[in-house]
Formats: C-alpha cells, sequence, structure tokens
C-alpha cells in the first residue's frame, strides 16, 4: 500500500470522527457567543452561516503529498482536515470569538496559528491576507451522541470581518497559492483593497460608536424590560431585538426618566395582576410577546394622556390596556 492509498485509507476511517468534532465546536461555540452578545442574536451577530468544512479527499492529498509542504507525518500534521470559519462584521467583534474560543478550553486545547494583529505589528508598512486562525484540538476523549471522539483531534477556526472575507475569496485562491505566479501589478492592488478595508473598518467602528452613543438609552431600557419579562412573564420565545419592541420602545421611551427601573419595580408591586393579563394575551396576540408590552402598561398608568399619541398601537389595542388600568382611552 502506498503511503497516499494509507492515507486515504485513514481518512476515510476517521472523517466520521472529525465531522462530530466539528459539530460539537459549531454547538459550543455558538451557545458560548450567545452567552456574550445576549440580548443581540447570534445569528445576526454572526454575517455569514456557519457550518463544519471538511477539507475533500483530493485537497487533502494534495496538500499532503505535491504541494512542498514537507511534512514528516503529514497525516498527523495537517491540522485543518475539519474546519469552521466565524465571520463578524468589524474588527472589534472579532475578540467576542477570540474570548468564547479561550472560555471553551474545557472542551479543548487551543492555539493561536495566525493572527493578523501581530503580522501588522510585525510588518505595519505591508498590507495583507488578514485572518485570526485557531487550531482546537479535543481535551479528553467523550461520545458526542453515538460518536467517540478521541482526545487531541484537531478542527481549525478562522475568525474574519466580512471585509477580510471579501478579500480572501477574492485573492487567496490566486495571489497566496503556489500554483499561480502574482505580478507585481496584482499584488499592488492587492494591496491597496486591503488598506482601503482596514481604513473602511475605522470608519465603520466609529459610525457603529456614534450610533451606540445615541441608542444606549433605549438600549438600557430594553435590556431593563427583556430582563423583567422574561422573570414575571415568560422567557419562551422572547427576544429583545425585533421591530415591534424596537418600535415601541422608542416611542414610549420619550416619556420616561431616569429611575425608570425602580419606579417600575414599585408599578409592578402595586399591580401585580398585569402580569397575568399579559401570561393570558400573548399567545393570541403579539403585542404581548414582546417585553416592551410592560413599558406600555407603564406609561398608560403613568402618562394617561400622551401615552395615546403618536402610538404605533391601534386603537382597539390601546384601549384594552387603558381598561386593564381602570381607565378609558377617551380621557382627556
Amino acid at each position: 500500500m502506498t503511503s497516499e492509498e494509507e492515507f486515504l485509507r485513514k481518512w476515510k476511517e476517521e472523517e466520521p470522527l472529525y465531522i462530530a468534532w466539528g459539530r460539537f465546536i459549531y454547538s459550543k461555540m455558538t451557545s458560548l457567543i450567545d452567552s456574550k452578545i445576549n440580548p443581540r442574536n447570534v445569528d445576526a451577530f454572526l454575517r455569514l452561516p456557519v457550518k463544519p468544512r471538511v477539507k475533500e479527499a483530493d485537497s487533502l492529498l494534495q496538500k499532503a503529498f505535491y504541494r512542498q509542504k514537507n511534512y514528516i507525518d503529514p497525516y498527523s500534521e495537517i491540522e485543518d482536515k475539519i474546519g469552521l470559519r466565524f465571520v463578524v462584521l468589524l474588527a472589534r467583534d472579532v475578540r467576542v470569538i477570540e474570548d468564547a474560543i479561550l472560555e471553551g478550553g474545557c472542551y479543548w486545547n487551543y492555539e493561536k496559528a495566525r493572527d493578523y494583529e501581530d503580522e501588522r505589528a510585525a510588518k505595519p508598512e505591508e498590507f495583507g491576507y488578514q485572518s485570526v486562525h485557531y487550531v482546537l484540538k479535543s481535551k479528553f476523549g467523550f461520545r458526542d451522541e453515538s460518536t467517540d471522539i478521541p482526545e487531541g483531534l484537531p478542527c481549525e477556526v478562522q475568525v474574519r470581518t466580512l471585509l477580510q472575507h471579501a478579500y480572501s475569496e477574492l485573492t487567496h485562491d490566486t495571489i497566496y497559492k503556489p500554483s499561480i505566479k502574482a505580478t507585481p501589478q496584482m499584488k499592488r492592488a492587492a494591496a491597496k483593497s486591503m488598506a482601503l478595508i482596514e481604513a473602511t473598518d475605522d470608519y465603520f467602528t466609529e459610525v457603529s460608536r456614534l450610533i451606540d452613543n445615541v441608542v444606549e438609552s433605549s438600549s438600557r431600557i430594553e435590556e431593563t424590560l427583556f430582563s423583567v419579562y422574561k422573570d414575571k412573564v415568560s422567557d419562551e420565545g422572547v427576544s429583545q431585538i425585533t421591530p415591534l419592541n424596537s418600535l415601541i420602545t422608542d416611542r414610549y421611551g420619550k416619556l420616561i426618566k431616569e429611575g425608570f427601573s425602580s419606579e417600575l419595580e414599585v408599578f409592578f408591586k402595586e399591580k401585580p395582576y398585569i402580569f397575568d393579563r399579559i401570561k393570558e394575551r400573548r399567545e393570541s396576540a403579539q403585542l404581548y410577546r414582546v417585553p416592551a408590552i410592560i413599558l406600555v402598561y407603564y406609561c398608560v398608568a403613568k402618562f394617561p394622556t400622551a401615552a395615546k399619541y403618536d402610538t404605533p398601537l391601534d386603537d382597539s389595542e390601546l384601549a384594552m390596556i387603558y381598561s386593564d388600568l381602570g381607565l378609558s382611552l377617551a380621557i382627556n
């Protein structure tokens, strides 16, 4: 049996283990990321779908035997037989993924194989391919569903921004592959595009910071309502970030001031039955499935006149809330 045949035989035998390991990492990573960005949605935070990517057998054989890698033990030394790629919006978001990798250290040993920030610090005058690469190896043998995962199984995890990913998709199979001889013009054009990407990320980050400053107040209100709703009503299928929730919060948030959280607590101690009304109606009415419904009740009680104007709720929806509070929508 030739070296290639032995390599391929072993790969066909172990490929299901690598697939199971990739799925396990995906599951744990998305859970860890979700806990760090809550109440934001992890599917929105990750700009492209994440799924374990298995190298094709031909690609593995070419890398092992025909790309002048000078491997001593190619099967063991090739650590990207299975891989995952996490794509985020901004460079600052990369840290969230890295923190999740570090936090998952109870499941895997990790090694940073590539860090574009280190490369940029070492050669600040150059602009090239940027991505963060980790290799995660199973920390101990364990059984995941129906598969026994052995200790030391590697998986490559790439982390990059959406702009970095676009650059990679355009150039990595050409300029950075040994089979292609890149011309000086190609390299120069690629370097200019990466310089623009870095500058664009800086501008995007500044725009994001300015937006965050503006919406900080609304975000604090939404976080308070989300916490109260989950605690007092239900945590099933509830999301802080929905168009309806934001629409209601933006409108009624203008009526409240600092100290809202403590006042809200006092309000519902006096009127605990409101939570029962919300529970009764949440199955049949979308309005009662968003945390901002709590704010509507509070504002109707505290500002009955102002609460009925410039509202995203229709009269029938408002009338029911006014009635729950012993008020009339026609109040002046």
